[in-house]
């Protein structure tokens, strides 16, 4: 029996440290660089799966005190960024050019454009690789749009380089592809690229098949002007329907993240479909504050200014967003795929993928997701002792008047005197790095897998928890009693009997 009271008090010791160690990791450190005061932070994205309020306006920043200090977030959402669009020079380079001889072939001109040696030069059909010249563009590419001869027909893959002296160069991305295509009565054409709000003065475009490059027209740069630069982007991992319907498939999404772009992954090759992409809210009472934060992608605003009017219907509840040609086809130079869509950058609970026809013409399988966006970025006064912490709510407060805790974020012109929005903010930089202990390990994927609905997390379960560890000390008393008793009577039992 005392063997059984001790399996029991151990199993009961197991329950309550396991009960302990299910709290949700609410904070991580924050390393600094450089002296400060002032220290510029870019949040993971993972921060939108762990924080109570999508917006982000639970975040603070706390020193070694534990006290809140100031910060604001860096870039003003709400001033539309300034794009423009121009044509680039651009060279066709023959292939016994080495990396080497690049800058050999050309003449800097005082403004900083290029001057091709004619005796470097090659026809347009020859061409194994292209200079292209952006270094009398102002701000960060957004994308590259390609004219190639009217005749060019095929799917035509390339690598991008970048440089700022022709001699030094990295890549940019992986595979492109430009594609003209003939395919069931319809035609398919993808002449533009992203570029990620890249910085460079030249690219360079290579052809993966030399004998079977396109022959380039014309190539135009969209970019944008921003005081502050921006973050890359980052991607979520791949997302399976929650649910599809006779002619849509919805797709959950991380909670609060702000989607930019959008990969649709069919799962069976030759297929080809139009879709309406539309986004989902869930809806709100009528007393919740709208949330503060309503990002913009400027390269949604330039490929969708208005939606065609041959949009699929939606449904009450649905915002349409685009309206594409997805497809995945294979071409003798290989699989030709439907490239990543811009979206506005705007926060849905979910993405709805709309067919023309039964939902099945996106394959046998429904085809997976992934959704990009820009990590936010904050600024941080470093008030106090080091080290400095981020810190964040497991659940919504309820009856909470949202900004009247201390540490609310301030405007850029409040936190830092003197503020100019036409300068760049003088901040020295700072990381962090979420947590990942076993019991949070499903709430650090949240912004990396779907995650089923779940109710409204009660702030009552806080106490009910000290009540279960009250609860499990009780338990363990008893347990502790019955055993010493069992022991006494056992004892008392040997000495009678000798």
């Amino acid at each position: 029996m005392s063997g059984r009271s001790i399996h029991v008090v151990a199993a009961a010791l197991m329950a309550v440290a396991g009960a302990a160690q299910a709290q949700p990791v609410t904070s991580a450190p924050i390393a600094l660089q450089g002296a400060g005061p002032y220290h510029r932070l870019t949040l993971p994205l993972a921060i939108y799966g762990r924080a109570a309020y999508g917006d982000l306006s639970d975040l603070r920043v706390h020193n070694a005190a534990g006290h809140a200090v100031p910060y604001a977030w860096l870039r003003n959402e709400a001033a539309a960024p300034r794009t423009a669009s121009q044509a680039v020079p651009i060279f066709a380079l023959p292939g016994n050019t080495a990396s080497a001889d690049t800058a050999l072939a050309f003449t800097v001109r005082a403004d900083g454009s290029l001057a091709l040696d004619s005796k470097t030069a090659a026809k347009a059909n020859d061409a194994t690789q292209w200079l292209i010249d952006v270094s009398q563009v102002k701000g960060s590419l957004l994308q590259a749009r390609f004219e190639v001869a009217p005749d060019a027909r095929g799917l035509f893959t390339f690598r991008l380089e970048a440089s700022e002296d022709l001699r030094q160069w990295r890549p940019v991305g992986g595979d492109e592809q430009l594609v003209r295509l003939a395919h069931g009565g319809q035609t398919i054409e993808r002449m533009a690229v992203e570029l990620g709000n890249l910085r460079t003065r030249f690219l360079r475009l290579r052809w993966s098949d030399p004998q079977h490059g396109a022959p380039l027209a014309k190539v135009e740069i969209d970019s944008v002007q921003e005081v502050e630069p921006v973050a890359p982007i980052e991607w979520s991992g791949a997302l399976k329907p929650e649910r599809c319907a006779e002619d849509h498939c919805d797709y959950l999404l991380p909670h609060g993240l702000p989607v930019q772009s959008l990969r649709i992954d069919l799962a069976d090759i030759n297929t080809l479909a139009q879709v309406g992409v539309s986004g989902l809210v869930d809806a709100a009472p009528a007393s919740a504050t709208p949330p503060q934060f309503v990002p913009r992608n400027p390269l949604y605003a330039l490929r969708h200014q208005q939606r065609r009017a041959t949009a699929l219907p939606t449904g009450p509840g649905e915002a349409p967003l685009l309206d594409a040609v997805v497809y995945r086809l294979a071409q003798a130079g290989g699989e030709a795929r439907s490239p990543v869509l811009a979206l506005d950058g705007a926060v849905y609970s979910r993405l709805r993928l709309r067919t023309a026809g039964p939902v099945s013409v996106l394959g046998a399988t429904p085809p997976t997701i992934a959704v990009g966006a820009t990590p936010r970025t904050l600024v941080f006064l470093a008030q106090g002792s080091a080290p400095f912490s981020l810190a964040w709510r497991a659940a919504p407060d309820t009856g909470a008047v949202q900004g009247a805790v201390p540490g609310a974020p301030l405007a850029l012109s409040t936190l830092i005197p003197g503020y100019a929005a036409d300068k760049p903010v003088a901040a020295d930089g700072a990381s962090v790095t979420l947590p990942v202990a076993a019991v949070d390990a499903a709430v650090a994927a949240a912004a990396l897998a779907p995650v089923p609905e779940t109710a409204p997390h009660d702030p009552s379960r806080k106490w009910w928890l000290w009540g279960a560890l009250g609860v499990g000390l009780l338990l363990l008393a008893g347990m502790a009693w019955s055993l010493f008793a069992s022991l006494r009577k056992d004892s008392a039992a040997t000495d009678r009997a000798g």
